[in-house]
């Protein structure tokens, strides 16, 4: 444990505050926190199952894995203010075209690709590099106060949506939250990270950072880079699959309506408190040991979402940890990446190991509706979830100490 203060957030906090709302309006919180509300109307209106609606996000999975490291390199290119801000107008208007579906899977598909491919510079990607390069000292704070963005919108979407859909249809609601990365994020990103030169990332704020670390060859040969890998896979099945599915999670354990909103909603306040919580300890206390206590505490809720059924108490005391463990995965990731394989090649390590991730998280929400469509239950998927996010707790440790590296922030 270390004191440490608070002065680099007086020269950086405007890159937190943009990359707050970059996250909360970027990819993948905008179609990840959405689809779970529109997905039952889907299904209802055009007779889809839960697998195909969820599959959409398989091909933001895809992308992101093949084309997301690729799409790294523009950032050292151009700098992150001019991809962020081409990127987010562009998935804000990916995203309309959803309100376009007609009953065409090939037509939903397209939109899907579509969001996959021009989101990838409005992901964690892009903001988690400008962080990381501004902060040393409060690095996983900045971290969890920027990633926590995404938790506000998980909180503040689901009611805004429905509000949307009860008052002017699904349509209207899908045009109204495409528009926020247009005429929300995008300017913040503009404002926040005029500071930054178009291009050459390496020397963003104008700081002497020292291109510590290791190259992107030595980053893949590796051990620090297979163990994160290892861990990531499973925390980003076990602990995001669920996420989309978790209003119809709480309704198959005989919860009632108004008792589902008030808990889809409370997701994302403890994402949010875990964003911040685990920013605060990673910058005070060994990170891979805070990875183990979370990852654990995700377990026990996964646990206790398998129930057959769950009174009201129970069911909070589960998505507040769901929600807590859910909050630390990306900033815990950014984190880790930046201590045990350094800045050099981070764009592109970063951008792997996020692919990586997102193949579990995207792909994992339509695994769990192809099983609930076939058993009519979540329990075993549950099960299995606890069971993985017990063995990453074990298998992080496995980092061992942070390497002794000299790592200089500002001049």
């Amino acid at each position: 444990m270390k004191e440490i203060d608070f002065n680099e957030f007086g020269i950086g906090w405007r890159l937190v505050l943009a990359g707050l709302l970059g996250t909360a309006l970027g990819m993948p919180a905008i179609p990840f926190y959405t689809i779970g509300v529109f997905a039952p109307i889907f299904a209802e209106e055009f007779g889809w199952s839960f697998a195909i609606i969820f599959g959409g996000l398989s091909l933001l999975a895809g992308a992101i894995l093949i084309v997301g490291p690729f799409f790294a390199t523009l950032i050292d290119k151009f700098g992150a203010r001019l991809v962020a801000s081409v990127s987010l107008p562009c998935l804000g208007l990916s995203y309309m075209t959803l309100a376009a579906s007609n009953g065409s899977i090939e037509q939903y598909y397209l939109s899907w690709l579509a969001i996959a491919i021009f989101g990838l510079g409005a992901t964690p990607v892009v903001f988690t590099r400008v962080i990381n390069n501004a902060f040393e000292e409060r690095r996983g704070l900045a971290l969890g106060i920027a990633l926590s963005g995404a938790g506000l919108f998980a909180f503040v979407v689901k009611p805004l949506a429905q509000l949307l859909i009860e008052t002017g249809g699904w349509r209207v609601a899908i045009l109204v939250i495409g528009a926020l990365p247009i005429f929300i994020a995008c300017p913040m990103v503009l404002w926040g990270f005029a500071r930054l030169p178009s291009k050459n990332a390496s020397t963003e704020l104008a700081m002497n950072e020292v291109s510590d670390g290791m190259t992107a060859r030595e980053a893949f040969q590796s051990r620090y880079f297979w163990i994160l890998a290892i861990v990531f896979v499973p925390m980003s099945l076990a602990i995001a699959a669920p996420l989309p599915n978790i209003e119809n999670i709480l309704r198959s354990l005989s919860l009632s309506p108004s008792e589902i909103v008030q808990l889809a909603s409370l997701v994302g306040i403890a994402a949010v408190v875990g964003r911040l919580l685990g920013g605060i300890l990673v910058d005070r206390f060994w990170a891979p040991a805070v990875g183990t206590v979370i990852l654990t505490l995700g377990a026990v809720s996964c646990l206790i979402l398998s129930l057959g059924q769950v009174n009201f108490p129970m069911a909070c005391i589960a998505i507040i940890l769901l929600g807590l463990t859910s909050g630390v995965e990306f900033d815990l990731m950014a984190y880790l990446v930046a201590r045990y394989l350094g800045m050099r090649s981070y764009a592109t390590t970063y951008a792997t190991l996020y692919g990586i991730f997102v193949v579990g998280a995207f792909v994992g929400p339509s695994l769990f509706g192809y099983a609930f469509d076939s058993t009519g239950t979540y329990s075993g998927l549950l099960k299995a979830c606890a069971l993985l996010l017990v063995a990453g707790a074990a298998t992080i440790l496995l980092l061992g100490p942070y390497p002794n590296r000299k790592i200089q922030a500002f001049a």
